[in-house]
C-alpha cells in the first residue's frame, strides 16, 4: 500500500484511472497514475466471471447473474471506487461468460451461448429490457461489435449475429482494425482473415490509434503506430497473460495468477493483487491530472 506522502503526489499530473480486475473471489479495483500502480481492494466480494467499464459504470458477471454499478470518478483523488451493486440481469440472465459496454447499453452472452442486448436504464438499479440476439458455441469475449466464440468470430449486427469466420477464438477486438486470437493464431479483418502470426494467442487489445498488443505461446506481440509492424517482446512477468486491454492512454494486463501489469508507453510496471483465478480486465474512468 501506499504511504500518505506518495498518496499526496500520486495522479498529480497525470491523474488517476481505475482499472477492474474479474477474478475468483471477487473484483479488484485498482487506481493507476500513467505506469504507477497506486491503492486497490475489493469492489466485488465473490466469484467473477466477465467485467467491463466506462468513465461512470461498472458492469459485472458472475455464475449467478449480472451486477452493475454507477461509478463517481469526480475529487476521488487516489481512492479505490466502493461502488453500490444492484443486479439487473432479470429473469432473463443467468451464468455470465462475457460482457460489454456499449454507448446504447450492454451485450451479454450466458454460459448456454445465448446472447442478449439490452439498452441502458434511467437508472443502475432498473434492469434492462433484453433482446435475445441469437446463440452460438462457447462465448469468450465481446468487443466493440465482435464477439469471439468456439465456432468462430460473430459481427454483432441489428438483426443479430453474423459468423465471420475463423474457429476457437479466445479474443478480439473490433476497436480499429479487427483483430483475433485464436488457438491458430493471431489475425486481422480486411478482404477476409488473414495471418499475422502462427501459434496459439489467448488475448488481443486496440487502442484505435493504430497501437495494438497480442500475447501468445509466441509472447507478447505489439503493433507500431508508425508504420503498422509487429514485434514479438518478452511479457512483463513470466505468469501466463489471460486478458489484455487498452484505454485512455494506457494498456493493461493480468495473469492468471492475479498480478496486474501496465504500461503508458515507457516501459511496464507489475503488482501482484494477490486474487488468484484472473480472469478479466477492464478500464474504467477517473479524474484528469493538473
Amino acid at each position: 500500500m501506499q504511504t500518505l506522502t506518495e498518496k499526496r503526489v500520486f495522479g498529480a499530473k497525470t491523474g488517476v484511472t481505475d482499472i477492474f480486475v474479474s477474478t475468483d473471489s471477487g473484483v479488484a479495483a485498482v487506481t493507476v497514475s500513467a505506469d504507477q500502480i497506486g491503492a486497490f481492494g475489493l469492489a466485488h466480494r465473490g466469484s467473477a466471471t466477465a467485467v467491463a467499464a466506462t468513465g461512470d459504470r461498472l458492469v459485472v458477471g458472475t455464475d449467478e447473474g449480472l451486477l452493475a454499478a454507477d461509478i463517481d470518478a469526480a475529487d476521488r483523488s487516489a481512492d479505490v471506487p466502493d461502488p453500490t451493486f444492484a443486479a439487473i440481469g432479470g429473469d432473463t440472465i443467468d451464468a455470465v461468460s462475457a460482457v460489454a459496454l456499449t454507448p446504447e447499453g450492454l451485450i451479454i452472452a450466458d454460459g448456454d451461448g445465448v446472447v442478449y442486448r439490452g439498452e441502458h436504464a434511467e437508472t443502475v438499479t432498473e434492469p434492462p429490457a433484453w433482446e435475445r440476439l441469437g446463440a452460438t458455441d462457447e462465448v469468450r469475449a465481446i468487443d466493440a461489435g465482435l464477439l469471439a466464440a468456439a465456432d468462430g468470430v460473430y459481427r454483432i449486427d441489428d438483426d443479430g449475429l453474423t459468423n465471420t469466420g475463423l474457429t476457437d477464438v479466445r479474443a478480439v477486438t473490433g476497436i480499429g482494425q479487427p483483430l483475433a486470437a485464436t488457438a491458430d493464431g493471431l489475425f486481422r479483418l480486411a478482404n477476409g482473415w488473414q495471418s499475422i502470426a502462427d501459434g496459439a494467442f489467448r488475448a488481443v487489445a486496440a487502442d484505435g490509434h493504430g497501437h495494438a498488443h497480442a500475447v501468445g505461446d509466441a509472447g507478447l506481440l505489439v503493433r507500431s503506430a508508425d508504420d503498422g509492424a509487429w514485434t514479438t517482446t518478452t511479457p512483463p512477468v513470466e505468469a501466463p497473460i489471460v486478458d489484455l486491454t487498452a484505454d485512455r492512454g494506457i494498456v493493461a494486463a493480468v495473469t492468471d495468477d492475479g498480478t496486474l501489469c501496465v504500461t503508458a508507453g515507457d516501459g511496464w510496471r507489475h503488482q501482484r493483487l494477490g486474487l488468484p483465478g484472473a480472469r478479466g480486465v477492464a478500464i474504467g474512468g477517473g479524474t484528469d491530472g493538473s
